[in-house]
Formats: C-alpha cells, sequence, structure tokens
C-alpha cells in the first residue's frame, strides 16, 4: 500500500544515549545493543515522559521515545496500557517527523496477521495512517517551470510534502542525493529526467518509485495550461497508486 512506503532510517546516537543514561541514572555499558529497551522497567514511565517534555534535542527525544514505546507495550494491565498510549500520542503527533521510523516499526505493517504483533502496533498503524504524508519530489530540469510549478501547486495538499529540483548544474535546487533519499516517490517531467537519476544515482533508480508525466518543456511558471496538464497526470498516477 502506498501509505506504508518505510521512511528513511533513523537510529539512535551515542551521544543521545550517554546523556540521556547520565540524566536518568540508567546504566550504559558498550555490549548493550538494545539499550533503550534493556535498561528500562515499567515503572520508569512516569518519569521518562516527563523528561522528555524537558528536551530540545532531536536525537534525545528519538532515543528516549524508543524507550517510552517499549514501557508502554510492557505495562502489565490494559488499563495502564491505555492511559500511557494516550499520553505518548499526542506527543508522537507533535513531533511525528522525529519518530516516523519508530511509528512505522511498531506499527509491524510488515506482518498483515495483527495477531502476531505487539499490542500497540494496531494503534501504531492508525496512528501512521492518520498523519504521515507522501514525500513527492518533482524533477526537471532547470527547476524554475515544471517542477516549480508543480511543487506551487501541490505545497498546501494535506496529503503530500513536496520538494522539486532540477538535473542541471544551474537548477535552482540542484538534484542531490540527499532530496532523493528524503522522496517516498519521484515524479520527472521527461525520459531524460529518469535516464539521468538511473545513470547518476544507480541505488536510488532501483529502490525508489519513479513516475514519468511526459511534459515538455515548453511551458511557462504557472501558465494555466502548464497547471492544468501537471494537475490531470498527478492526479490520475495517484490515483492508480503509481506513486
Amino acid at each position: 500500500m502506498r501509505e506504508n512506503i518505510e521512511p528513511t532510517f533513523r537510529c539512535r546516537t551515542r551521544k543521545a544515549m550517554d546523556t540521556l543514561a547520565e540524566a536518568l541514572n540508567l546504566p550504559f555499558e558498550d555490549w548493550m545493543q538494545d539499550w533503550p529497551y534493556e535498561v528500562t522497567i515499567p515503572v520508569d514511565i512516569e518519569r521518562f515522559i516527563v523528561h522528555y517534555a524537558k528536551l530540545t534535542d532531536e536525537d534525545e527525544q528519538f532515543t528516549l521515545m524508543e524507550s517510552i514505546i517499549q514501557l508502554t507495550e510492557d505495562q502489565t494491565t490494559e488499563a495502564l496500557f491505555i492511559k500511557y498510549w494516550q499520553q505518548i500520542k499526542p506527543i508522537l503527533q507533535k513531533d511525528f517527523y522525529i519518530h516516523e521510523y519508530t511509528i512505522y516499526y511498531w506499527a509491524c505493517f510488515d506482518d498483515e496477521n495483527q495477531v502476531d504483533c505487539w499490542k500497540i502496533a494496531p494503534l501504531m498503524r492508525q496512528l501512521w495512517q492518520e498523519n504521515h504524508k507522501l514525500k513527492l519530489l518533482f524533477v526537471c530540469t532547470v527547476n524554475r517551470m515544471r517542477s516549480a510549478t508543480a511543487h506551487e501547486i501541490y505545497k498546501n495538499d494535506n496529503r503530500f510534502e513536496v520538494k522539486s529540483a532540477g538535473t542541471d548544474k544551474t537548477a535552482n535546487t540542484v538534484l542531490t542525493i540527499d532530496i532523493l533519499n528524503w522522496a517516498d516517490s519521484i515524479v520527472v517531467m521527461e525520459k531524460y529526467h529518469r535516464s539521468y537519476i538511473r545513470k547518476h544515482f544507480p541505488a536510488i533508480y532501483n529502490t525508489k518509485r519513479i513516475v514519468c508525466l511526459y511534459i515538455p518543456d515548453e511551458y511557462d511558471y504557472m501558465q494555466a495550461a502548464l497547471i492544468a496538464i501537471l494537475k490531470d497526470k498527478i492526479e490520475d498516477v495517484y490515483t492508480r497508486k503509481l506513486i
């Protein structure tokens, strides 16, 4: 399913773990590969949630939330499980971009039989579907006409997060590996742009959805005809779940 595209992998940092271990008086040894899960017990959850509210560093927030989710899962009664889920859900919604990968992981999308998943998995699936936006990257040559227009007309669409870039070195925003990695799906205007990605970024070409709209470079920025064509083609590929 389109909404279940795996987000960019994120992992905890040594600095964040060191800082949290000291602040929360937790043990931390080099051999602890799953540190956020190994050093916690269910009664820790209250002080972890309180400490999270004080954090400003995103790596520390990311790492501590891994523990908080595990502690929610480990609560000994259904009442406590629901109580703490109701506390952490608004935090996950507010900081969704930080915890996107963690939410996806706990949603257990790779297992259709939810009976075999964590009890928090259905709640994480719902949270994901309510908050995840498809990350669309529009690509043309110089990022001034076609991709820039697509960016403008879809920038406030609740379904998408959008960026745009160009393959030429003179583009307003030059296509880079970082921008390509950010995207869930890539929408190019001509076959040349898809070939460019295949040549210069083969790993991206082999792992990302890339759709060509076949729109020639003969329109001005925000030209009415270009807007109409873009909307028609983008809505078509979206409806057909090609992006």
